[in-house]
């Protein structure tokens, strides 16, 4: 009777292995469909705490984040140690050769020089590049089909139209000058601030006067450089300083401070800057190409030939497009304290900008 009582309380067999099947088919067919889903590697030049980072993973953010079939993954490069930096890349170069991804999606000049340079010979994966290149432009220059990607370019009309109307919104120069406002650029001797000194030269200005690039390779030659243009400009441009030397006991944040609050100190006219961080460290006004648009735009890129494996690709802006959209920040603080102030549209763009950097810079 026992016996009777057991054999019927057991489940028959292939109902229990039909189940077992179908939850093994489940396991194996989520698995696959993982697997063949289009991957994307972001490299980025810099780490995720600065604004302009920010600003180019919510471009990449509102595009694959809406295409659920995409795989992301980033990595971001920590530049401050030469070391670190070379740590990084080679295993920025092992998760590539394990993960296999379809798109390599590198941002600014150091992840297109150091890690996409190496991937320029084949045919796979596919490249696609946003932000600053570095000097050689070895992405845009190489012909390969596989390739294409965003540069970013200074917006130097939108510099030019911002920094004049600034001037006269302001209390700084009640005068009007008997000639047309004089504007000079500084920086340091970096690939970024290659860029800027090319756009300054080239741009037609219209409302304002060049007088000079000041590339500055050392402090003295910082300081130098302001005292110049302070008795030769009306306006100035705070380029990029990150490349300045600084002693080793410093930090590179408050290195960048300490000589943003020395252009400060030195130059009395108005300024603005064309980076981010150069707000942060307290020059009163930022005008940037939108990392934003750039994000948006590489990630586009992206989707698009992770579906076509390249080859049916067509983009509205081209293979190699160039930076339309620019991002405008302010420094409240500082901007009261040297009394300037910013037209309604510049302040509709400042607050929109903000959002889209992540805060933190106004």
């Amino acid at each position: 009777m026992v016996w009777m009582v057991t054999a019927q309380n057991t489940p028959p067999f292939w109902p229990r292995f039909w189940i077992v099947a179908a939850a093994m088919a489940l396991v194996a067919g989520l698995v696959w469909s993982g697997a063949s889903r289009p991957s994307v590697l972001v490299v980025h030049s810099q780490n995720e705490r600065i604004p302009w980072i920010r600003g180019i993973d919510a471009g990449i953010d509102r595009v694959i984040d809406q295409s659920s079939a995409i795989r992301l993954q980033r990595i971001y490069l920590y530049g401050h140690s030469e070391e670190r930096v070379s740590t990084q890349i080679v295993q920025a170069h092992g998760l590539i050769a394990r993960w296999r991804p379809d798109v390599l999606l590198l941002v600014d000049d150091l992840a297109q020089a150091r890690v996409g340079a190496a991937y320029v010979a084949g045919d796979r994966p596919q490249i696609v590049y946003s932000g600053i290149e570095d000097a050689q432009r070895t992405l845009a220059r190489t012909p390969g089909t596989h390739i294409r990607g965003i540069a970013e370019r200074t917006p130097w009309g939108i510099v030019e139209r911002s920094l004049l109307r600034l001037t006269e919104l302001s209390d700084a120069q009640v005068q009007e000058p008997a000639h047309r406002r004089r504007i000079a650029l500084i920086s340091d001797a970096g690939p970024a601030a290659d860029e800027e000194a090319r756009g300054f030269a080239s741009h037609r200005w219209q409302g304002a006067q060049p007088v000079g690039v000041w590339r500055c390779a050392t402090l003295d030659q910082w300081q130098q450089a302001l005292g110049e243009i302070a008795q030769q400009a009306d306006v100035v441009v705070i380029g990029d300083y990150r490349n300045l030397p600084g002693p080793g006991n410093l930090s590179a944040s408050v290195w960048r401070r300490l000589l943003a609050q020395a252009a400060l100190e030195r130059l009395k006219i108005p300024m603005t800057a064309l980076s981010a961080y150069a707000v942060s460290d307290g020059i009163p006004m930022g005008i940037l190409p939108s990392p934003f648009e750039q994000g948006e735009v590489a990630a586009q890129m992206a989707v698009q030939v992770s579906r076509s494996s390249g080859s049916e690709f067509s983009a509205e802006r081209g293979q190699h497009a160039l930076t339309q959209d620019f991002a405008l920040v302010v420094n409240r603080r500082q901007m009261e304290l040297r009394r300037l102030s910013i037209g309604a549209m510049d302040a509709y763009y400042a607050r929109v900008s903000g959002r889209l950097l992540g805060g933190g810079v106004q």
